[in-house]
């Protein structure tokens, strides 16, 4: 018998149809938990401006067609306005409500929960942007320092990331966490499946944006979640890292 841990879970939480599911749905019995958008900040910490998202002149069937996993990188950095449009167009709000409730993303989430976060590694030093990490605060449109730190390129090659040595040319890296309570307080354990589809649509968000760019992408698969989790200064239980991307030219 196959013990699996995967086939296990996968198992348990298959969803199955309930009689009287079909009734109309009454949302306003729902408890405050599942519909109230949460966003991470960090007050305290300097805040760093970025321009103004711009319209993005670029077909989604070139994007598309042209999409490619790169793992040749210069050391060329990544300017704050291209910054700008990738953090926008991959996990930004697309539509606004003085409701935040109400605000949506450019990527599906079951039950709009929006449980992910992302951070960025500045991994070189440039005019616009000190090395070091950053929280994207996606309500306001602008990063948060969380550390600055000129070699944290070494904490990433290889102690978190081990790939290709071509690949450690990446000047920059994304990560996304989940707040895996925020869709499992409404979906219990299968939550979880959701949160997972929900960073592969942002993952396809930032590919595609990073295309429209001219900007080169790798996901990465292969990184120490502890690591991050130590980076980042979360918990790794409430707030798990779930993927990581390089990015540059």
């Amino acid at each position: 018998m196959d013990y699996s841990i995967a086939k296990i879970f996968h198992q348990k939480t298959k969803a199955r149809y309930e009689k009287g599911a079909e009734k109309p749905i009454d949302f306003k019995s729902w408890p405050k938990e599942w519909t109230t958008t949460y966003f991470k900040s960090y007050p305290r910490l300097t805040k760093i401006l970025l321009p103004k998202p711009k319209k993005l002149d670029f077909s989604l069937g070139k994007a598309i067609t042209k999409r490619r996993s790169e793992r040749e990188f210069d050391k060329k950095p990544i300017d704050l306005k291209d910054l700008s449009q990738l953090l926008f167009y991959s996990a930004g709000i697309t539509l606004k409500d003085k409701d935040l409730n109400r605000t949506r993303r450019g990527y599906p989430s079951g039950g709009g929960r929006y449980p992910l976060e992302v951070y960025l590694f500045n991994l070189d030093n440039s005019k616009n942007l000190k090395g070091g990490i950053y929280h994207y605060n996606i309500r306001e449109h602008f990063l948060e320092s969380l550390m600055e730190k000129k070699n944290i390129r070494k904490e990433i090659y290889p102690q978190a990331v081990w790939q290709e040595e071509i690949l450690t040319k990446a000047p920059m890296i994304l990560v996304i966490s989940g707040f895996l309570g925020r869709t499992m307080i409404k979906y219990k354990d299968r939550g979880y499946r959701y949160v997972l589809f929900e960073a592969g649509h942002l993952g396809q968000n930032i590919y595609l944006t990073s295309t429209a760019l001219g900007l080169k992408c790798c996901a990465i698969g292969g990184f120490d979640d502890d690591k991050f989790h130590e980076l980042l200064d979360i918990d790794g239980k409430n707030e798990v890292v779930l993927y990581v991307f390089a990015l540059g030219h």
